[in-house]
């Protein structure tokens, strides 16, 4: 079997409401929807969702990056190499950033190789040891008042895990974490994500310790995504476990955050490492080290999210993930793919992906025609 062309379509996928986390305020997500294909007819897909911030990458780059320089390299090659074509891209074209345009590619290439040899994803990387992962809820910034009535609807459905953004004035964020433990309950776990709003290593223990009676699991990226030390500091003066996410953007950083004691848990997205294969590195690496790691995702669709879940499905180490589906209030409109399934089990709301091959997904043309977009100057 041999790839015969690469495609890439640009959408914006709108969400039910803004986002707003420390580095951002959001009102849609960027997905460059891929296609390789190949002389046997099967079609894989992936999907690239860009984040300047965290991947260096724009919409528009992921587009011109794949069409001119990583789609080309890889017509004519066996889509099941993959570790060789990733060397490809890193050697050959010294395609250095563009994490997300490779790993929107690489994902379509894992696609492929399931539907050819008839495997689902997770069995592709070391097979399931989970069958199913509970739903997480993540709350952007928002009124404490409103973060209560939502989580007291999420509660409702048996979602039972949430996930605050903080990094704001730390007694802003204590309010909103209070909010919604009082609304969620003492049997929920709640987690907070920081995305480098604290900035500086003290203010980050002060806030921490704010938020400390009200049972946090975790923090993540309390400080600068550079800022190893300081990280390190944070953790030596607290008793939550923290957790870097903007600060492991590959198997490199990983490996100096684990010399730099700076972190419990690595947060590992596809879209920072540039595709599973360096995602599988990166945990290779915590669990030598006795980091454990949560798969993350940047607000995909179900298909990259579907992607993110088989991984964490197949990885003993990953002990936790953002599985939270796009089709929940405050998600996406509309999403451009099936596949994903929700269930109660014990009062507890999962998320379960599909047995079929490769990512297990199916798209909805109606929903990606309907969110395509061109540049504005063209």
């Amino acid at each position: 079997m041999k790839i015969t062309a690469v495609h890439v379509e640009n959408l914006l996928l709108d969400y039910d409401e803004p986002f707003v986390i420390a580095s951002s305020a959001l009102t849609s997500g960027p997905c460059n929807l891929v296609r390789v294909e190949t002389d046997e007819g099967l079609v894989g897909l992936g999907e690239a969702c860009a984040g300047f911030e965290f991947t260096g990458d724009t919409l528009w780059t992921v587009q011109d990056v794949i069409n001119e320089y990583l789609g080309p390299a890889i017509v004519g090659k066996d889509p099941s190499r993959i570790e060789e074509i990733v060397r490809i891209w890193d050697r050959e074209l010294w395609a250095v950033g563009n994490q997300a345009a490779k790993g929107g590619v690489e994902m379509a290439l894992w696609d492929l190789l399931g539907k050819a040899t008839g495997r689902p994803l997770f069995d592709l990387i070391g097979g399931r040891t989970r069958d199913a992962l509970t739903e997480v809820v993540a709350f952007g910034w928002d009124e404490p008042e409103a973060l209560a009535t939502k989580t007291r609807a999420m509660r409702a459905e048996g979602v039972t895990i949430f996930k605050i953004k903080v990094g704001d004035v730390p007694e802003k964020d204590e309010q909103r974490v209070a909010a919604v433990r009082e609304a969620a309950g003492r049997d929920a776990r709640i987690t907070v994500d920081a995305n480098q709003g604290w900035w500086d290593a003290k203010t980050a223990v002060r806030a921490i310790k704010l938020l400390d009676p009200y049972g946090i699991e975790f923090v993540e990226q309390p400080v600068r995504m550079d800022d190893l030390d300081g990280a390190r500091w944070v953790r030596e003066r607290v008793d939550v476990p923290i957790a870097l996410d903007e600060s492991v953007r590959g198997p490199r950083e990983a490996l100096a955050c684990v010399k730099a004691g700076a972190c419990d848990m690595f947060v590992v997205k596809l879209m920072k490492t540039g595709g599973i294969l360096n995602a599988l590195k990166v945990n290779a690496i915590g669990e030598a080290a006795g980091v454990t790691i949560m798969m993350g995702n940047m607000g995909e669709s179900s298909l990259g999210l579907a992607a993110h879940l088989h991984v964490n499905m197949a990885l003993a180490n990953a002990v936790h993930a953002d599985a939270d589906v796009p089709g929940r209030p405050g998600g996406l409109k509309r999403d451009i793919a099936a596949g994903l399934t929700t269930e109660l089990r014990d009062g507890v709301s999962v998320v379960k992906v599909s047995d079929d091959p490769g990512i297990g997904v199916t798209l909805d043309q109606e929903a990606v025609a309907a969110q395509r977009v061109a540049r504005p100057w063209q």
